[in-house]
Parts: C-alpha cells; sequence; structure tokens
C-alpha cells in the first residue's frame, strides 16, 4: 500500500512557526512506515521565511479573501506555509492507494478545504480519510463539511482495521517520529516522553484527546535524544502535557540527560507544572539545558484556580520561583502563562496579575483563549459557537468590541518583559 500524508496549510489572521510540527500525525506515519506501507509525506507548511537560533520562523505566506463571517475583523486573513503551486508541484505523479489528511486547530478547517479541493482536481479514485483534533473536537461539522471524506474522530482500532493493518496500543504510543523520513532539513525535533494529562483544566481538552497517562519507556527517550544530536540538531521541543509527573520518573529521566552532558537545548511550550516542581527538579531543569521554561499559571484568582482545574496556587507559585533562582535561572530565564481573552475576563485583576509576577523575577507568556468544543468552559457558550472559525484566539470573541484593552495589556506585558533584557 501507498500513502499520501499531507499536513494542510494553517489559514488565520496570524501564524508563525512556534515549533510547530503535527507530533501525532508523524508518529502515525512512523508506526506505518515500521508496517512496510509506504509514505509519500507534504508539510504544507514546510516553508518559512525567516528562522531564529531556536528553530523557530515566520512562515511563507499569502492573503486570502476572508470568510464572511470574519469580515469585519480588521486584519488581513493569510494562508501560511507554500504556495498551491507548489503544492500541486508535489502530489504531481504521485500514485496513492490511500490520501491521509491530518488536522489541528478547529478553526483551521479552511486549510482542509483548499486540499480537498485541488485532491478533487487530481485524485478520482482513492479514498480520502481525515484525522486528527478537528475531527475528533467536532465531528459532526467535520462530516457535514466533508462529505466526501471518511472522518476518523474516535479510536486508533478502527482506524488500523480500516486499513487492515495490525494495531498495538502500547506499540503505538511509544513510538517515535523517524524525522529524517519525512524532512530534509530540520531545525529542531518535537517529541513527547508521555502522553496525556493528571489534571482535567476546564478550558483544556485533553482528557478528549487522550483520556489515559502514558510514559515512554526512558531507553527510547535517550536514545531519540541521541540520535538527533549526532544529526546536528541543538534544540528538542517537548510537547508533554505533564513532563514532571510523576516527579520520579521525571527525575530519572533528567539523571540521564544530564549524564549524556549535551550541548542542547530543551523547550516547553505546552508548559510544565508549578506544583510538581521541588528543589532537586529545578536543578536539573538547568543542568539539562531547559531553556526559557515555561510553566502553567493562567490565573492567580484563588476562586478561577479551584474552578478550573485546581492545578496551582499562589503558595506553590512563590515557592517554585524560590527554587527556580536558587538552582541558576536568573530574573527573566523563566516564563509562567497567564490566561487572556476569556468570558468575563476582568482586566484589571489581570493586570495585576502581570505586574506581580513581573516583581518576582517572572516573564509572563499570554496565552490567548480560544474556546475549545469538549470542555466545560465551552459548554455555556457551544450553541453560538458552533462555527469553528469562531474558536480562533486571534478574534477574542468574548471581548470583540473591547479588543482594544486586550491590546494594551498585551502592549504592557511586552514592555515589562523587555527590561529583563
Amino acid at each position: 500500500m501507498r500513502i499520501l500524508a499531507i499536513n494542510p496549510w494553517i489559514v488565520d489572521f496570524a501564524a508563525y512557526d512556534f515549533w510547530l510540527k503535527p507530533y501525532g500525525f508523524l508518529v502515525l506515519l512512523t508506526y506505518l512506515k515500521q508496517k512496510n506501507i509506504e509514505i509519500d509525506y507534504i508539510d504544507c507548511l514546510d516553508k518559512k521565511i525567516k528562522k531564529d537560533k531556536l528553530g523557530r520562523g515566520k512562515y511563507y505566506w499569502q492573503i486570502i479573501p476572508k470568510p464572511e463571517i470574519l469580515k469585519d475583523v480588521p486584519r488581513k486573513f493569510k494562508r501560511y506555509g507554500m504556495s498551491i503551486e507548489e503544492f500541486k508541484l508535489k502530489i504531481k505523479d504521485k500514485k496513492p492507494d490511500l490520501i491521509l489528511i491530518t488536522s489541528s486547530m478547529t478553526y483551521w478547517y479552511l486549510g482542509i478545504k483548499e486540499v480537498e479541493k485541488i485532491l478533487k482536481e487530481n485524485f478520482n479514485s482513492p479514498p480520502k480519510i481525515l484525522g486528527g483534533v478537528y475531527p475528533m473536537l467536532v465531528p459532526e461539522h467535520a462530516k457535514k463539511t466533508f462529505p466526501s471524506f471518511y472522518i476518523f474522530s474516535s479510536s486508533l482500532e478502527k482506524f488500523f482495521s480500516f486499513l487492515n493493518i495490525p494495531f498495538d496500543n502500547y506499540q503505538f504510543y511509544t513510538t517515535l517520529p523517524a524525522y529524517e523520513n519525512f524532512y530534509n532539513n530540520l531545525d529542531y525535533v518535537v517529541l513527547r516522553t508521555s502522553w496525556g494529562c493528571p489534571f482535567n483544566c476546564s478550558f483544556c481538552a485533553i482528557k478528549k484527546l487522550f483520556p489515559s497517562f502514558l510514559r515512554l519507556p526512558q531507553e527510547k527517550i535517550i536514545n531519540f535524544i541521541l540520535k538527533y544530536h549526532q544529526k546536528g540538531i541543538k534544540n528538542f521541543v517537548l510537547y508533554d502535557d505533564a513532563f514532571l509527573y510523576p516527579q520520579e520518573e521525571a527525575k530519572e529521566l533528567l539523571k540521564e540527560i544530564k549524564r549524556l552532558n549535551l550541548d542542547i537545548k530543551i523547550h516547553t511550550p505546552n508548559a510544565l507544572h508549578l506544583r510538581f516542581l521541588d528543589q532537586e527538579l529545578a536543578y536539573l531543569l538547568k543542568e539539562c539545558g531547559f531553556f526559557n521554561p515555561h510553566f502553567g499559571l493562567e490565573t492567580l484568582n484563588p476562586t478561577l484556580q479551584k474552578k478550573w482545574g485546581d492545578k496551582v496556587n499562589k503558595e506553590e507559585l512563590i515557592r517554585s520561583i524560590k527554587y527556580l533562582k536558587k538552582a541558576g535561572f536568573k530574573e527573566g530565564e523563566f516564563s509562567v502563562y497567564l490566561l487572556l481573552g476569556f468570558p468575563q475576563q476582568d482586566l484589571e485583576e489581570l493586570k495585576k496579575d502581570i505586574e506581580f509576577l513581573h516583581h518576582q523575577g517572572v516573564k509572563v507568556s499570554l496565552a490567548e483563549y480560544s474556546p475549545t468544543p469538549g470542555t466545560k468552559l465551552f459548554e455555556e457558550y457551544k450553541e453560538e459557537l458552533k462555527e469553528p472559525l469562531l474558536h480562533n484566539n486571534s478574534i477574542f470573541y468574548f471581548f470583540n468590541k473591547k479588543i482594544g484593552k486586550l491590546f494594551e495589556i498585551k502592549n504592557f506585558t511586552r514592555q515589562l518583559n523587555k527590561k529583563f533584557s
């Protein structure tokens, strides 16, 4: 069997390669190759016009018409990634038995529509399968929008049964991507040392996407890091949702990474849990090359902390900051996420939270709230948010008449963070 696998374009008002790789899709494709399936892979996002020393960068983009529902948003709508012409050249002469398309953000489904249109022009017979986050979170919308696709929104067992390929759940989730099979050039690699999360925050859909928790074998992770370090990779990006859990297993892994004594940087865009941080872990993060480690906080409001998942409180935050400083992280060398733009947010309270963190020596990262189907915080608004394009964090749906205030907060935070430079 020969499969054409596609990671679609991003269509949005803004996009930047903050170490974006379709990780789950690459795990799937690596697993399929291990089953002797031939793969032709196209990543529509594999075109940057600028990159920094950490491997991040600006995507190539083209302005496209705004969808009607977003016509009043005063920003240009863009397709990010390679041009349509480049994509057509890449699929030319391909003769797949099956076409797989992945997805991520629910509000990026128009990128899939672009892919669908071109596929219809070039391929008649091969079945087309759409999977990933979008159909898992809004399956009915996906089925209605893409009637010519097979939509997989549930278990992998059904998917592999459809392909008539043996499936082993543990083997699959302990597979790490073989990037060299899919990319000619790599600025960084993404990995997971675990799947799932022990918490169930009311704004996060991880429990819907992966309800259990699984840590990968330590030996596999170490071998993966060594393999790509030998290929010249300096930037390793953890996609874990709970890297520091359980503490002892995280410590064992970090001690092994420390013993390797590699000149690498480890990045944590998905955030680490402050509750699990102790002094030993803080030292290990520093010694293993964690670069500007990010930690999840979301708010300092104790009522909201309890309501959203009870994963951290102010006392644990202050204690953790002391651990990090004692371990050698200077002020501004570690970051904390605060949530921006959720329903009925008190922006004055947010500003005070930002000021408090700044005075503690913490760099603040504002995580722009995206209404996410399948979460508790989404339920109250699900009727008015049936159109996934309204889930876009760039439009600040709940603050559309006060969006200027949000940008004032963003600028205020940016200016405070600059003081650490």
